[in-house]
């Protein structure tokens, strides 16, 4: 499980797993596609930078792939908050 943090605000976001990502709760929440995170839904929620980051590129939309399965939740406890990225490009997800 490799954590990640809200771009901008730092926020605890959650954990992703080989292709599944998850909230800060442990539940599955959606997918990834290369960087690109996408929901259960297919909706566009973010890409991931720099390995521990995740938040939505200004101005860029990516073509939604189809609905997915959810996966069983993970038990994790949430991880402390941490100083965001000054990235003026970046928006935080809106998970």
């Amino acid at each position: 499980m490799t954590p990640i943090w809200k771009i901008k605000s730092g926020q605890f976001a959650g954990w992703y797993s080989n292709d599944a990502l998850y909230d800060a709760r442990g539940r599955h929440i959606g997918c990834l596609a290369g960087t690109s995170a996408y929901s259960l839904q297919g909706e566009f929620l973010g890409e991931i930078h720099e390995a521990q980051w995740i938040g939505r590129p200004v101005g860029l939309h990516r073509n939604h792939p189809p609905p997915q399965i959810k996966a069983e939740n993970v038990a994790h406890a949430p991880l402390p908050d941490r100083a965001g990225l000054a990235l003026p490009e970046w928006n935080d997800p809106g998970f």
